[in-house]
């Protein structure tokens, strides 16, 4: 009787086969588009010295309406923001909330501001935009308020960048905010803690409150 030979059977490399199924799974984000919970729209606000308060809303732009994640990203690296000019600024906020401090979900509000340096801010603007669209921010709002949008604007050393919120006399609110960004920021970019400051946006000189 013949001696039967078998072909050695190789053993299941788990480390490529791990790298298989991790590359399957990024082919599928790519292909699949991630819904936010949220939608939001990008807009961009030009300079202009001689528009009145009244007609705040004409020097917006309404850039783009996003609701994925690859959406995001598409506008997001297709607007630098080191194009804009002193006093221009860019604006994301939820659908239906525009960047102005008259509009109704914004009047009885306030923002965070961060001045940051301009070798750092295109790395702190992207992460505040993360924290938004993410709903990091929105997490650690407190029941009444809420997270209306995040903006950067060109100053002639640096830019500010605002996290805007709904409700201005929601203290616990407001400090829950500032710890979540400064707990998400990177170690490098975190500013001074005395740094930030929050304001009212009827606090502003140029607020100008609707008609009754």
């Amino acid at each position: 009787m013949a001696e039967t030979t078998t072909t050695p059977v190789a053993p299941i490399d788990d480390a490529n086969a791990g790298k298989r199924a991790e590359l399957r799974m990024t082919m599928l984000k790519k292909l699949r588009p991630y819904p936010l919970r949220h939608e939001w729209v990008f807009w961009h606000e030009k300079d202009d010295p001689d528009a009145s308060p009244e007609k705040w809303d004409d020097r917006l732009k309404e850039i783009a309406q996003i609701s994925t994640v690859q959406s995001f990203w598409q506008v997001f690296n297709n607007t630098p923001f080191t194009n804009l000019t002193l006093k221009e600024s860019l604006h994301l906020f939820k659908k239906n909330v525009k960047p102005l401090w008259e509009d109704p979900r914004n009047k009885n509000g306030g923002a965070w501001t961060f001045r940051v340096p301009k070798a750092q801010s295109h790395e702190f603007w992207k992460e505040v935009l993360m924290m938004a669209i993410g709903e990091i921010l929105q997490e650690v709002v407190e029941k009444g308020d809420d997270i209306c949008g995040v903006s950067i604007s060109v100053r002639f050393n640096s830019h500010l960048i605002l996290v805007w919120t709904r409700d201005a006399e929601n203290e616990k609110s407001r400090d829950a905010i500032l710890a979540k960004v400064m707990e998400s920021l990177p170690e490098e970019m975190r500013p001074q803690p005395s740094s930030p400051y929050y304001k009212k946006h009827n606090d502003h000189k140029n607020y100008t409150p609707a008609a009754k």
